[in-house]
């Protein structure tokens, strides 16, 4: 360790903005190491506080863990380079506008049903379900 261990998991959660229960799941799954103390206690170095904010801070904006683990160089030997992390930013980023051209073909077509609907009768009755019952010509 780079640094002396000294912050507590609690301290760890209110710097990081991060919860109790995912700090110790995260640690499960490896992706933070903690150190242990003689009477028990896990105690954290400075730099965990970096890795665990850039870690909900990486969630936060849908990467998978898998991915969070190979950004910070997990998944292998060998450290990440920055052109490997772009990479990786990049392949997300594309996903993102996959899905959102897909969730736009989405509204398009279910926004003019919502539209349609008096919310009045039975199912059998009800626009939206009359439309998607039947084959698109």
């Amino acid at each position: 360790m780079s640094a002396l261990a000294t912050i507590t998991v609690g301290v760890l959660s209110k710097m990081s903005g991060v919860k109790l229960e995912t700090i110790r799941s995260y640690e499960r799954m490896g992706l933070l190491p903690g150190a242990r103390k003689a009477a028990g206690y896990l105690l954290y170095r400075t730099e965990d506080v970096e890795r665990l904010t850039f870690i909900r801070r990486a969630v936060g904006l849908g990467f998978p863990l898998d991915a969070v683990r190979s950004m910070l160089g997990m998944d292998e030997a060998r450290p990440r380079s920055c052109r490997d992390v772009y990479a990786i930013a990049a392949r997300h980023l594309a996903d993102i506008r996959r899905r959102q051209e897909e969730l736009a073909r989405m509204e398009k077509a279910l926004a003019p049903l919502v539209s349609a609907c008096s919310q009045k009768g039975g199912a059998a009755d009800c626009p939206i379900v009359n439309a998607l019952s039947h084959p698109v010509a």
